[in-house]
């Protein structure tokens, strides 16, 4: 069975000390045997090439698949995503933006609105932050990867629901009824789907049923390990065991949020 090892880092914003600081978890982990696999930086600069992608890049080949990936999040706030993968992990499509506007599966939900509840649904959707993603190969076995700093604020199209740590309702709805969701939840037989990343929703949130009849649970049969806001999430193909995460780690860090790590064994 594979073991995974996901480290996931809102920083937000690069900064020499944060570079430093999570060179110091990435160093740590190697030496107590917890070689990271998959590194995942949210609110990164918005043009790569900043301290925390210098640091990233100055790993070296030898270990690495190099130079770090990098993606903008779109929406307010002129940010980047960056993902670093081992060498064990072979990407199999570019990590990039997934852009919901172009989800052919959501589009096709959304055109079915009354005028009004449509045209709100597209201007939100126009500035929203996005996640990032990719697939990848790990010891065999597929994983779909997709990592997100999730906005924030009220649903303009769930209006009067509010969930736990302040994320918007509406984008996990576009996201769960959009067809990246559905690969995400239906890897395949022996293959995972795993989210990462500052979901801006608690712990609690994850686990519990809202009870709101468009959106009853957040990330239904999504399980890992969490703190607070920052969460390493996993899903198996239906019908398979779910997977587990022997280990998990935070680690306190510059800004507002802490490095996350755990492992994956499915």
């Amino acid at each position: 069975m594979p073991d995974l090892n996901i480290l996931s880092w809102n920083s937000t914003g690069e900064s020499a000390q944060g570079a430093a600081r999570l060179r110091e978890v990435i160093d740590d982990g190697v030496t107590h045997a917890w070689q990271p696999h998959v590194i995942f930086v949210q609110e990164a600069n918005q043009a790569a090439g900043g301290p925390i992608y210098q640091m990233l890049n100055g790993l070296g080949n030898a270990s690495y698949n190099q130079p770090p990936s990098h993606a903008t999040e779109g929406g307010p706030g002129g940010r980047g995503y960056l993902m670093l993968t081992h060498k064990s992990v072979a990407v199999q499509n570019p990590f990039a933006r997934i852009d919901l506007r172009q989800d052919a599966q959501l589009l096709g939900i959304i055109n079915r609105f009354p005028p009004r509840t449509k045209q709100i649904a597209l201007d939100e959707l126009r500035d929203m932050r996005m996640p990032a993603g990719c697939g990848v190969i790990f010891n065999g076995a597929g994983v779909a990867l997709l990592t997100w700093h999730t906005p924030r604020g009220p649903g303009q199209v769930l209006t009067g629901l509010t969930l736990q740590g302040g994320a918007n309702p509406d984008a996990f709805w576009f996201l769960q009824n959009s067809g990246i969701y559905a690969n995400l939840t239906t890897p395949g037989a022996g293959n995972l789907g795993v989210v990462a990343g500052d979901l801006n929703i608690t712990t609690q949130e994850i686990n519990r049923n809202i009870g709101y009849p468009e959106l009853p649970w957040v990330l239904p049969g999504w399980v890992g390990r969490s703190n607070n806001l920052d969460h390493i999430v996993g899903h198996s193909e239906p019908g398979q065991a779910d997977p587990k995460w022997p280990v998990g780690w935070n680690f306190q860090a510059p800004g507002t949020h802490e490095i996350i790590a755990a492992t994956a064994n499915w």
